[in-house]
């Protein structure tokens, strides 16, 4: 399923979290704006809450990816932050 209908149906409530988590094989990686622009501003404004992995706003403000952010995690906004919460545990961050 395509990123932003990922965030689609976090917004229409069809889900409570959608969450990409960088891959070890390639910490480099930063994900592409177009992949979550337009899908950050619906699930917003549908009540929900978007930030990156370390609970970091998504800056779209540095070129072609989101160079500043790691990971993705959206949530219906009530499960935020007990989701960064188990987020600051894992081995990955």
């Amino acid at each position: 399923m395509d990123s932003q209908a990922k965030y689609g149906i976090v917004a229409r409530g069809e889900a409570t979290v959608y969450i990409r988590v960088p891959s070890p094989s390639d910490p480099h990686y930063r994900e592409k704006i177009w992949d979550h622009a337009a899908g950050a501003l619906i699930a917003k404004e549908a009540g929900g809450k978007v930030t990156d992995i370390l609970g970091r706003p998504l800056d779209f403000s540095c070129g072609l990816r989101l160079e500043k952010n790691r990971g993705i995690l959206v949530t219906n906004g009530v499960l935020h932050e007990t989701i960064l919460k188990v987020l600051e545990n894992l081995v990955i961050l």
